[in-house]
């Protein structure tokens, strides 16, 4: 227990002592450190930690407990997270350097990484509910780093769209972030109480067992779908998926951190675990569908802005929203395919977590080499510079494998997770008798491949080629190629350990793949004014900005006003410094009247008053 405890908190304590220090080199190296302890910890915690429940009692008056959960997905989760946290921190110290505020990056990285073990290896939900709020924190601390708004800095063009600001500076992307996850957070923590007041306990080993599972029978698919919310505004799930990305105005390095090891895997993550928990949930076949719906929708709708969006790490954050739809639509598809083939649901929730471990590997390694690119050639837009790979050789090499990873490409790491991940969605479609989603999933797959290309082709091998270039310094290229790399020794293994699955899906994949790179690569990039108008809406991000930004600040703006205007100084103030004031005013003014000073009206209220005291003893 001891091991994982410091697994967990190395980052953190490095993070608390490097605020000690007003040296720059000193901060991003202590954090660095506890990073790579961490990763060294959680490698020697897989091969050597027996796997159990671990704990001790936090706040007994209400049953909290600091307890972990030691097993295989949260040991393979925690080496995940811990070694991408350290390159990504090996990274940083270079990408970061001559910041104007290092003190803050690298506390909150540090404490990020922390944040995120924790959810990692809770066995409880009170215990990774502290994660859960940590990585909500810290993500707004990262994303709105720049809290200065410098232009380059911003997402978007400064344009409005219908009286819509169409570009999100770094302090309103932290704030845009925060807010629509601590929504979601709202309805995941009255779950959470719900689960507590029923079961008794929130320990996911509690909840697995025979009393808690029998209680949890009756619950009904409410308390599941508000759950759910949690994690789909964690993960940036449709039609919460804005949030990611506009996140993009934080550093490079604090992108690839959410997009790819912390915070909206943190999402899909929870789904994963807690499924074989909700299965016995009477109704849970709708939450299940929910979420494999959700996933879906989520996955088209991100992959169709990937392909038309014009900056760098826009196009890359599309990407990530529209894996994490992958991975809770075979999240959901896997509970589905549970619920009638009890025995599969852990070997579906198992190919749905392998996605979650190829999608991280090759995401790293892209946002960082992307970095590099906006770093070294000083712009965030597509098509403003190409021609890169004369000067950044070994980042070119990098960023195609990593690519041809992420969009699906055999023999990579990112081809066999995926495939499996949406066999699960092409079987539960059967199971549903749903055959349309087949259709929706081979469009999905013959696009990923475009918007990969395009970035590759468009940065690489085409456009504007720049004056003075150079390839980024050794600690920023090491990280992303050896994760590069990463892609082809993972896809080895898992096609020799797993298998390699040569589906129809393939076909989709390889037909997208020839398709981009006719358009892309041989050729100088394409470009169509017929298919303008669609190309716009995609743009665009289907107009759901001006939703977000526009209608609902003012609904929002509309209803405090009619609240202040109604209940505080309408009825409140009205009532306190109007009517009652005025009430007692008028009540007093006649008690004045009949105080009039005459001896004679005194003696005869006295004679009133005794007369009807005897009527009233004379009526009892």
């Amino acid at each position: 227990m001891e091991v994982i405890l410091f697994t967990i908190f190395a980052p953190l304590i490095m993070s608390i002592v490097s605020l000690f220090s007003t040296s720059e080199k000193f901060k991003a190296w202590a954090v660095t450190l506890g990073t790579f302890i961490s990763a060294l910890l959680a490698t020697y915690a897989y091969f050597a930690v027996s796997p159990g429940v671990y704990g001790f009692d936090w706040i007994k008056a209400i049953g909290a407990r600091v307890e972990l959960w030691i097993n295989w997905t949260s040991l393979t989760m925690g080496l995940l997270v811990a070694w991408l946290v350290a390159a990504i921190s090996l990274y940083s110290v270079k990408y970061m350097e001559g910041d104007y505020r290092p003190g803050w990056y690298w506390f909150f990285f540090g404490f990020f990484a922390t944040s995120m073990l924790i959810i990692v290896y809770a066995g409880n939900l009170w215990f990774l509910l502290v994660g859960w709020e940590g990585v909500g924190l810290a993500s707004w601390a990262l994303i709105g780093h720049w809290y200065r708004d410098e232009y380059d800095k911003w997402v978007g063009k400064e344009e409005k769209v219908a009286g819509v600001p169409y570009w999100w500076t770094p302090s309103k992307a932290g704030l845009r972030a925060i807010l629509t996850v601590r929504f979601g957070d709202a309805f995941f923590l009255v779950a959470i109480a719900l689960f507590y007041v029923l079961t008794g306990t929130v320990s996911l080993s509690g909840l697995m067992s025979p009393p808690a599972l029998d209680a949890l029978k009756q619950l009904g698919v409410v308390p599941l779908l508000f759950f759910a919310l949690g994690p789909f505004t964690k993960s940036a799930q449709f039609p919460f998926h804005e949030w990611l990305l506009t996140a993009m105005t934080g550093p490079t390095s604090v992108s690839a951190l959410i997009h790819a090891a912390t915070m909206v895997k943190a999402g899909v993550y929870v789904l994963i675990v807690t499924a074989p928990i909700f299965a016995v949930v009477k109704g849970s076949e709708l939450y299940f569908t929910v979420v494999m719906w959700v996933g879906v929708a989520t996955a088209l709708l991100a992959t169709i802005i990937a392909l038309t969006s014009m900056e760098f790490k826009l196009v890359l954050a599309g990407s990530t929203a529209a894996n994490l739809g992958i991975i809770a639509a075979a999240t959901g598809a896997a509970g589905v395919l549970g619920l009638h083939e009890t025995q599969l649901l852990n070997a579906l929730l198992f190919f749905a977590f392998l996605h979650i471990v190829g999608h991280a590997v090759s995401k790293a390694s892209l946002f960082m080499g992307f970095g590099a690119v906006i770093h070294e050639a000083g712009t965030r837009f597509l098509g403003e510079v190409g021609k890169l790979w004369r000067h950044m050789k070994i980042t070119a090499v990098a960023m195609v494998l990593s690519m041809l990873s992420l969009v699906g490409i055999p023999p990579f790491v990112g081809y066999i997770t995926k495939d499996l991940a949406l066999e699960n969605v092409f079987e539960a479609g059967h199971v549903l008798g749903v055959e349309a989603l087949a259709a929706l999933l081979y469009i999905l797959l013959f696009l990923t491949p475009i918007y990969g290309l395009r970035l590759i082709g468009l940065t690489f091998f085409h456009g504007k080629e720049p004056e003075e270039v150079h390839e980024a310094p050794v600690l920023m290229w090491l990280p992303y190629t050896a994760l590069a790399l990463a892609t082809i020794v993972l896809g080895t293994y898992f096609a020799v350990s797993i298998k390699f699955p040569l589906t129809e899906a393939l076909v989709a994949v390889l037909l997208g793949f020839l398709t981009g790179f006719v358009l892309y690569i041989a050729l100088p990039g394409f470009k169509s004014e017929t298919l303008r108008p669609l190309w716009e809406f995609a743009y665009r991000r289907f107009y759901l900005p001006i939703l977000y930004d526009g209608v609902f600040p003012w609904l929002y703006t509309w209803f405090a006003k009619f609240i202040f205007v109604v209940f505080d100084k309408g009825l409140f103030d009205g009532l306190y410094h109007n009517v009652l004031p005025g009430l007692f005013g008028a009540v007093s003014n006649w008690l004045r009247r009949l105080v009039a000073g005459a001896l004679n009206i005194y003696l005869l209220y006295a004679i009133v008053g005794i007369l009807i005291t005897l009527l009233l003893l004379v009526v009892a």
